[in-house]
């Protein structure tokens, strides 16, 4: 058997005497022989097992871990990768979020240390414990803070004004911050689409329809509902042809939020919700619920296809074309609306009142 003396095995591993004593020292690697003049002789298993300590060290392990790895059999492994897998994730969490700073600030190093260490003490106002610093730091933000940090604030904030502060500082950076509020929109969080849709509709920036059309589909009520309203603000064809698409789908509370845009969003939208209205391909709740966005119009343009409507299969159909029909007013809907008066059942009920009523 090949024995190695300390000075042998520094020169193969490029580790100090130090570190070799110090391993002996605490019994973590103990030499197995001796000379006659006291000098540390390694043997091949000896070799083996810094070798094994060096490959847990390189693991992020720690001395006592490492021996009680080597040296108790109930140790537990797959507990202690698991430890050090979640060091390592929030050290790195913590590197990317102060990558994230260095960068954001980097637009401020351009004038100068002085801007670089206000736009410090700014962020710092922005992360303060205190709900109020925060809000008046938003309002001091919308021309010098980091965009990052705005919509950092945006998404994490539980204060909801603050985040509605926040919302207001994103948007006077103008359609600049466009990209950056669409690509929030896939975050798995419902509360950041849901805040992202509200400042895609504050920015009024057409191009955002697209992407807000898409949340129309999204499993949460609440972010439906704010991208049916932001889709309201925004107006143009796009808007309103995605909003007309989803007519009738949903529970009653995402119905009412994409009728309600539809009757108040700006634009000709009488056209694409009638021919939602006479489609009888459309459901049954699609077209009661054009019906009703027609009827939230009040404009002449909707009362034809209201008209032909009070004559619909479905008896939800006609009670909404004639409640639309009432709120539109003029002679056409009247008139409608008095020869409906002699059908049966709730249309009929509901018909006679409105005539006696107009």
């Amino acid at each position: 058997m090949e024995w190695l003396r300390i000075g042998d095995v520094v020169r193969r591993t490029g580790l100090t005497h130090r570190t070799l004593r110090h391993y002996d020292e605490r019994g973590l690697l103990v030499p197995s022989g001796r000379t006659g003049g006291d000098y540390r002789l390694y043997s091949p298993a000896d070799l083996e097992r810094l070798l094994a300590i060096q490959h847990l060290k390189s693991l992020g392990m720690s001395l006592p871990e490492i021996e009680r790895a080597l040296d108790d059999p109930g140790f537990d492994a797959a507990d202690a990768l698991a430890r050090h897998v979640a060091a390592v994730e929030a050290r790195i969490a913590a590197e990317n979020e102060l990558l994230a700073r260095l960068r954001s600030l980097q637009d401020a190093a351009g004038a100068g240390w002085d801007e670089v260490l206000d736009v410090i003490a700014l962020t710092e106002r922005l992360r303060h414990g205190e709900p109020h610093v925060r809000f008046r730091a938003v309002l001091d933000a919308p021309g010098a803070a980091p965009i990052d940090e705005l919509v950092d604030v945006l998404r994490h904030d539980p204060e909801p004004g603050v985040r509605e502060a926040a919302t207001w500082a994103i948007v006077q950076r103008g359609p600049d911050v466009l990209p950056l509020a669409v690509a929030q929109l896939a975050d798995p969080d419902a509360g950041v689409r849901e805040q992202m849709a509200h400042v895609l509709g504050k920015l009024r920036d057409p191009a955002a329809a697209p992407a807000l059309a898409e949340l129309l589909a999204d499993p949460s009520e609440r972010v439906v509902t704010k991208a049916a309203q932001s889709l309201g603000r925004l107006g143009g064809s796009a808007a309103i042809d995605a909003l007309a698409g989803v007519l009738g789908r949903g529970d009653a509370g995402t119905r009412a939020s994409v009728v309600t845009a539809l009757g108040l969003i700006p634009g000709d939208a009488a056209g694409p919700i009638a021919a939602v209205l006479r489609s009888p391909e459309r459901s049954s709740e699609a077209r009661a619920d054009a019906a009703e966005a027609l009827g939230l119009r009040a404009d002449a343009e909707g009362v034809p296809a209201l008209v032909s409507a009070v004559e619909d299969p479905d008896e939800d159909v006609r009670i909404a074309a004639l409640m639309a029909l009432a709120a539109a007013g003029g002679d056409e809907a009247a008139a409608a609306i008095a020869a409906t008066a002699s059908h049966g059942g709730r249309t009929g009920v509901l018909a006679r009142r409105l005539a006696a009523g107009s």
